[in-house]
């Protein structure tokens, strides 16, 4: 299949009000008279308004068939209405804390009554849900409906591809020994936002991140050690790339383990063994596999190479409007992979004293299997980088 072109603009509005359809036909099944989204992802896909969590809470309210109620403080209400691409009522309360009667909590129980069936978030804090009237039913649809990405979601996928694709090209450009984690990260960094400015001039940066960073042979055995600004790269390696982005509201990335020079003995069996599961993990990723059944298998190739003792992590897991997101190529999560889905695909090992080996790509479902979206070198030759 050929890969879909990129996206850059915003959601129209016919693309949210699908969204919140799809939230409509979950409640209509399970029988709520409205679903109360507190979590700010959630609320962004359904709306396309950004906010971040403090002491001035937004809420929204889904009524089964009239327009969704943010819950927001005046300070922020026209700031929803600039960036909102969907019809929204309002509920504005003027500060908190406020008198009797002004509070966020006062203009919020007025939207729901106290015989409804209410659908919350299991992310919805308990103070939260202690106000909230009503019988209360737990329940992650928006996630639910979030698995599945539409043609709009997979185009803006491909083109967040691009930038990252574009700041790990830069980021091997730039990795020698002796250079610094600092200067890798801010060039390939500043790489990816240019291009993103250029692409989308009006980007939000609420939802727009970049990371460039190198694991060195010496700390890439601990994936999530965080390097020092002025760690040095090393001769040899191996060394591991992460390369991540939320480009305008769309999470991706790519990462490899790459040489300098020249590649340790000790380092070829485990760069094969995981290229083996991850080729394992492709061959399977596909539409009807079950999840848990992928992570099984790359474990199974990584355990009898006598890795098994240095696995740390899943096979994969989702993107869509995060970076980390269900669904999850891991023993435990038994849902089947479906056309439109995107996950990565990164078995790891960690050895002490030799180090990591991880190639992570983010990976469109098709019909017919997996598409890779990110670019970046495949073989040990490849990544094996010259220096003088």
């Amino acid at each position: 299949m050929d890969r879909p072109l990129p996206i850059k603009t915003p959601p129209s509005r016919e693309e949210l009000e699908g969204r919140l359809e799809k939230v409509r036909s979950f409640m209509r099944a399970k029988r709520m008279d409205c679903y109360v989204s507190f979590d700010p992802v959630n609320i962004y896909y359904l709306t396309n308004f950004a906010n971040n969590v403090h002491e001035r809470p937004f809420l929204l309210v889904i009524g089964v068939d009239s327009d969704p109620v943010m819950v927001s403080p005046l300070l922020e209400t026209a700031h929803v209405k600039s960036r909102t691409r969907l019809n929204l009522s309002y509920a504005t309360y003027y500060e908190f804390p406020a008198p009797d009667g002004g509070n966020w909590f006062d203009a919020y129980r007025k939207l729901i009554g106290p015989s409804m069936r209410v659908g919350i978030e299991s992310a919805l804090p308990a103070g939260i849900a202690a106000v909230t009237p009503g019988t209360h039913i737990m329940d992650d649809i928006i996630e639910e409906v979030r698995l599945i990405k539409t043609p709009y979601e997979i185009g803006r996928t491909v083109h967040a591809c691009g930038i990252v694709s574009a700041g790990h090209a830069r980021l091997l450009e730039l990795c020698r020994p002796g250079v610094t984690e600092i200067a890798i990260y801010g060039d390939a960094v500043r790489t990816m936002m240019g291009r993103v400015l250029m692409d989308i001039p009006e980007a939000n940066l609420v939802v727009s991140r970049f990371v460039a960073a190198v694991w060195p042979p010496s700390i890439s055995h601990d994936p999530h050690l965080v390097p020092t600004p002025f760690m040095q790269m090393e001769r040899g390696g191996p060394h591991v790339s992460i390369v991540t982005a939320q480009v305008d509201g769309y999470g991706v990335e790519v990462e490899r383990t790459f040489f300098l020079g020249s590649v340790p003995d000790a380092a070829r069996k485990p760069f094969g063994a995981v290229m083996e599961a991850r080729a394992r993990a492709y061959d399977m990723a596909r539409p009807g596999a079950v999840l848990s059944e992928i992570d099984r298998a790359a474990r199974e190739v990584i355990q009898a190479a006598g890795f098994g003792a240095y696995l740390l992590h899943r096979t994969g897991h989702g993107f869509g409007i995060t970076g980390h997101e269900a669904p999850y190529l891991a023993i435990g999560d038994d849902r089947t992979l479906e056309p439109g889905m995107i996950v990565s695909i990164e078995p790891g090992v960690y050895i002490p004293g030799v180090g990591g080996f991880r190639h992570s790509d983010t990976v469109l479902i098709t019909e017919s299997g997996a598409l890779r979206l990110t670019d970046a070198p495949e073989t040990l030759e490849e990544l094996t980088v010259p220096v003088d």
